[in-house]
């Protein structure tokens, strides 16, 4: 269908292939272009692979570099109006179409015809370009729809340059026209005049160019071997490339070899069938209608097709090979691998939600069983401590208790005889004892009787108790006593194992003696 030039400024999907087509087509972006694409390159082309502009037949008219770069403009602006990011793009702008993007942005309203004016007078001496006057023309009005800034439409400068633009975008939909089964039929009996002329029968069988041109020499050869009955093979072979359209082919072929092309094998890898030779009639004339080939020329416009289909077909297969193909199978395989990490990862996201799961599962039993060995710890402490309350008890009951014992005794055994004073004092004196408590009075008695006994008062509560464990016996007078001072000595006492007696606090000296000399004894 052929676009309409309202059409052309609302359509936003032919202003973005002229834009591609621009940028693209500049070839000091292409490094550029490389470097901008390579950033995101594989989502850049799944964008390409989704869009419209892939479809596009306007880039497959251009060179294979142009066509690449232009293709990788269009993936790079389609994900972009995807994502709604046009930085890459407006990059490109201006470091492509520098002049362009200042003055955009220096002038409030766009006027086409002041911009080529201020354009070409930049250019001084220099030639302007038509393609490149047109691409910048572009440019602007990219800027212009994209920015939403108004333009100047009524002048002939925006009219001219959107005519240009309707033909290049219309062409491919006229050539589709030219060439369709309903214009073939059109001219059917042309055509057929020309299978006649050619001697070509509607019945023979061909697959290739190569196979066709081999039946067009077969045909010259077999007219100059009935002309001349008696001419050798060799010569009439020879002959056969001096006659017309033969003698094209070989001109042609030999071009080829020199270009070091092999003509058999490029003629022979291109399929051609009799409706593509019907076309190539076709073209022969409207050659001759609208660009005035005449019979002469005819023959060599035919061959000359037939060679240049076979290159341009080539050309399209390389092209083909080198934009999609590779890229596709290597995209396919980067998909595959992605699909197969991303299986990966869900097993793995799976897994790990299980671990998570049979870990806090694993927390809470430790939590449990921390919390549990906790209560029984501190069940242990308090059964520890209530040990050591009784061991620190232990000493002390013994020694009241054998102390109850002996005041019994003592009364009961009044009248057994005793050592003598002296002799008690003498071995009391060979024994390292400490007293502890009793009045101080009680204490210096003592202490005259023996000399070499240490004291301790019962309000010494800081006292050093450390001495202790190098006695034979720890004596306390129960009579006069602080219970601090008394708690500290027990506790130390348990400790330290050494023996403890208590004494009745008598105040007749040479009862404490003999209380003390018992104790030591027994």
């Amino acid at each position: 269908m052929l676009i309409q030039a309202q059409d052309l400024e609302l359509d936003e999907n032919i202003l973005h292939s002229y834009l591609s087509i621009a940028l693209g087509g500049n070839s000091y972006l292409h490094p550029y272009i490389d470097n901008c694409y390579r950033e995101r390159e594989w989502e850049y082309y799944e964008a390409f692979q989704n869009s419209v502009l892939k479809r596009n037949a306007l880039f497959t008219m251009y060179s294979t570099k142009s066509e690449e770069k232009i293709r990788q403009v269009a993936a790079i602006l389609e994900w972009s109006i995807q994502v709604q990011r046009f930085a890459q793009i407006e990059k490109l702008i201006k470091k492509g179409y520098k002049f362009v993007y200042q003055y955009f942005h220096l002038n409030k309203r766009i006027d086409f015809e002041h911009f080529m004016r201020s354009y070409a007078k930049r250019k001084k001496t220099k030639v302007v370009k038509e393609i490149d006057l047109i691409y910048h023309n572009i440019v602007l009005w990219y800027l212009c729809k994209q920015y939403g800034k108004s333009f100047n439409k009524e002048n002939v400068a925006w009219r001219s340059f959107q005519d240009v633009l309707l033909a290049t975008f219309n062409e491919v939909e006229i050539q589709k026209v030219m060439f369709s089964k309903k214009s073939l039929a059109e001219n059917k009996k042309e055509i057929e005049r020309l299978y006649r002329e050619y001697e070509i029968s509607r019945h023979i069988r061909f697959d290739t160019i190569g196979t066709f041109l081999d039946y067009l020499i077969s045909i010259r050869l077999k007219k100059i071997q009935e002309a001349n009955p008696n001419i050798s093979v060799e010569e009439a072979e020879k002959k056969v490339f001096e006659v017309s359209p033969t003698r094209y082919i070989g001109a042609i072929g030999g071009w080829l070899k020199t270009l070091q092309i092999h003509e058999m094998d490029a003629l022979n890898q291109i399929p051609f069938s009799k409706m593509e030779l019907d076309t190539v009639f076709l073209e022969l004339l409207y050659a001759q209608k609208y660009h005035y080939i005449t019979n002469d020329d005819q023959d060599l416009f035919l061959i000359t097709c037939l060679y240049q289909k076979c290159l341009v077909s080539l050309y399209h297969e390389t092209k083909q090979m080198y934009l999609e193909q590779s890229k596709r199978e290597y995209y396919l395989g980067l998909k595959a691998k992605e699909a197969r990490i991303k299986e990966q990862e869900a097993e793995l996201s799976r897994k790990e939600r299980e671990w998570k799961l049979k870990n806090q599962q694993l927390q809470r039993e430790v939590d449990g069983l921390t919390e549990e060995l906790r209560q029984k710890n501190y069940t242990i402490r308090q059964l520890e401590q209530q040990i050591e309350n009784l061991e620190d008890y232990s000493e002390e009951v013994f020694a009241l208790r054998t102390y109850a014992y002996k005041v019994e005794r003592t009364e009961e055994n009044e009248e057994e005889n005793v050592p003598s004073l002296n002799t008690m004092i003498e071995f009391i004196k060979s024994m390292n004892i400490v007293v502890i408590g009793g009045s101080l009075n009680w204490q210096q008695k003592l202490k005259e009787w023996l000399p070499s006994v240490e004291l301790f008062e019962t309000d010494e509560i800081t006292r050093d108790l450390s001495r202790i464990k190098r006695v034979d016996a720890v004596f306390i007078n129960t009579a006069v006593l602080s219970h601090a001072f008394y708690k500290k000595v027990m506790k130390e006492m348990d400790k330290k194992g050494t023996p403890l007696f208590y004494l009745g606090g008598h105040s007749n000296m040479e009862k404490t003696l003999l209380e003390i000399y018992k104790w030591l004894t027994e």
